[in-house]
């Protein structure tokens, strides 16, 4: 794609980045963990493909460790293009190389209550304000609205400049977006599920959010 292109229906590759070393797990693989009896990576792919038909078109996975597992859940499954576990802009960067469509949309594995209107509220703002990405931005424990950076929309354009950012050893996704016309994406209406960006580090966040309640609302 070329700059200020905008998406259309079925021209998002979601993508479910799941290379980390989970570290803060003991080095277990975070996504092959089971939130409600599913793997959080396969739970993330779930989310993502009710969202097909609208605007994602194609789905993957990112994952650097444990291959065979990820390939069972059947759709293809990318490592890290560049070595050494360097985050998630690294997970983003494999994403852009692969996708056959001129966007992708990265959301983690470890945050098993996205919303199942990501897409649609992600491209409808990126169109609305011609930027080069959106970011998902929702509540947090203290009630503050925040920047989710992981939950990104971005165009394949970006490949390049992305590539160099990491060749030059930036890792923190926020100086990188900072390089681009990125626009926020609040997720805090009423209805909005208030822990749908909650994150699990440990295992113990894990099983929390296992025992809270989704809003009938929010499958």
């Amino acid at each position: 794609m070329t700059a200020g292109e905008s998406p259309v229906p079925g021209s998002v590759t979601g993508v479910v980045l799941a290379g980390g070393q989970g570290s803060r797990m003991g080095g277990i693989d975070k996504g092959l963990q089971t939130y409600r009896g599913v793997p959080l990576a396969l739970n993330a792919l779930l989310r993502l493909r009710q969202q097909r038909g609208n605007w994602i078109g194609d789905v993957m996975i990112n994952a650097n460790r444990h291959l065979g597992a990820y390939e069972g859940f059947g759709v293809p499954v990318w490592p890290d293009t560049v070595g050494g576990f360097a985050g998630p802009l690294a997970g983003m960067l494999t994403a852009l190389t692969h996708a056959q469509t001129p966007f992708v949309l990265t959301v983690p594995c470890d945050a098993p209550r996205f919303p199942l209107d990501l897409a649609d509220r992600m491209c409808q703002t990126l169109i609305e304000h011609q930027a080069d990405l959106a970011m998902a931005a929702g509540p947090e424990a203290d009630g503050r609205v925040r920047t989710q950076p992981v939950f990104l929309l971005l165009g394949t354009h970006l490949l390049e400049d992305l590539d160099r950012f990491l060749s030059e050893g930036g890792r923190k996704i926020d100086a990188w977006t900072a390089r681009h016309r990125c626009v926020p994406v609040a997720f805090d209406r009423p209805n909005d599920d208030p822990l749908a960006f909650a994150n699990v580090n440990t295992l113990a966040d894990l099983h929390a959010l296992e025992t809270t309640a989704t809003p009938a609302q929010h499958p």
